[in-house]
């Protein structure tokens, strides 16, 4: 997508072997799986302008969002796609190169981030918060790792700025061998940026709405490490929640949508929230879309424990070991002959994601509930040795 003035202007490009959909955001809600089906059924990603709602619902309401789509093209490249909420998107990997980049050079706060198909949002937020912003001092291989060999990989970054008179949800990316440059609010810009300010008038955007800062998550203490509602990641809202009730959530049964509108319609779907309590323990609070979920960060509090038979799964949707994504390295061992079986201890196949906390891994797993399709959930400690048989 490239944007010029108040014209709308889509790339397509022709599907070649190897193109793939890595990561996509809509104003920093994860709706990668979606897109990925989407890619999958058609072939292509194409959504008119202002029907990213509809596909995804509304993440922030009054905010203005972009939406972000990071994929290997048909040259074996990282490329990035962003388009404003009133822009089309139409994509369909081949040999090009990524939309120009018009996000600002300010931001407030890291929403989410990903380099060639892995979750990095945590170290990236822990840069830009005691950084001031996101510098670099090492490459992108060495800060994140080479996340996808022998592909030349993209950092993408999705962020709240205060540029203008509307709060912004905005993307961003940086090809590997850039040093990335997104200086916090309130701090000196480093050297000179690559970027400017976007042209509101032409991009659409909405009238002036108040904005409140949302602090960023704590680092100590009883906190939210990931939440998921049916594989839709959905953390960056439950830690707003949470943090701004001082450390307690409470949802209705039912509700859910409410907060975090449906994924997937006709779709059987969990609640899942990971939490490190004021023991220093890491817990996962599982509820069904129709039971309520309460925690309390200043108690005592226990993992939901599993009811019913072991869990019997066609797919692995999400899973996420102390705060860390780990749903590729699960998809990776998950297979039609033994479903998910670990043979070595989690910390030796997902290294020590939280020194310190007694961990806990998240699985979140299409079923089937009768004849009902069920995203559910099933966690385990970092001693236990999960199995999870495929379903037929």
């Amino acid at each position: 997508m490239q944007h010029h003035g108040n014209h709308n202007v889509s790339v397509r490009v022709t599907q070649t072997a190897g193109a793939r959909v890595l990561f996509a955001s809509y104003g920093g809600l994860d709706v990668t799986q979606k897109v990925q089906h989407m890619f999958n059924t058609h072939r292509h990603v194409k959504i008119g302008p202002g029907e990213y709602v509809k596909h995804f619902g509304d993440p922030a309401p009054g905010e203005f969002k972009d939406f972000v789509v990071l994929a290997v093209n048909g040259a074996n490249k990282c490329c990035c796609h962003i388009a404003a909420e009133n822009q089309p998107t139409d994509v369909s990997m081949g040999p090009q190169n990524s939309s120009p980049r018009t996000a600002p050079a300010h931001g407030s706060e890291i929403l989410a981030a990903n380099y060639g198909g892995v979750d990095v949002t945590a170290q990236c937020r822990d840069v830009f918060n005691h950084k001031g912003g996101l510098h670099f001092e090492k490459s992108m291989n060495d800060m994140f790792g080479d996340t996808l060999p022998g592909v030349e990989k993209v950092l993408a970054v999705v962020f709240k700025t205060t540029k203008g008179p509307t709060p912004h949800r905005a993307g961003t990316y940086w090809s590997e061998a850039e040093k990335p440059n997104l200086t916090r609010d309130g701090h000196q810009a480093r050297g000179p940026s690559h970027h400017q300010p976007p042209a509101q008038q032409s991009r659409g955007m909405p009238g002036h709405h108040h904005h409140h800062h949302q602090a960023p998550p704590p680092t100590t203490g009883p906190r939210v490490l990931f939440a998921s509602y049916g594989g839709s990641d959905v953390t960056h809202s439950v830690q707003g929640m949470y943090n701004s009730h001082r450390g307690k959530l409470s949802i209705a049964g039912g509700q859910y949508v409410t907060h975090f509108s449906d994924p997937f319609p006709g779709q059987l779907k969990d609640f899942v929230v990971m939490t490190v309590d004021n023991g220093n323990n890491s817990q996962v609070h599982v509820a069904a879309e129709n039971s309520p979920t309460h925690i309390d960060g200043s108690a005592a509090q226990h993992s939901t424990p599993h009811h019913g038979p072991p869990p019997h799964a066609s797919e692995i949707i999400q899973a996420n070991y102390g705060g860390a994504d780990v749903t590729a390295k699960c998809k990776e061992l998950f297979n039609r002959r033994h479903g998910l079986r670990f043979e070595r201890s989690m910390n030796d196949t997902f290294g020590d994601t939280l020194p310190g906390v007694s961990k806990r891994l998240a699985i979140i797993y299409m079923t089937k509930s009768g004849n009902i399709p069920h995203r559910a959930c099933a966690h385990y400690g970092e001693s236990d040795k999960p199995h999870i048989p495929h379903q037929n």
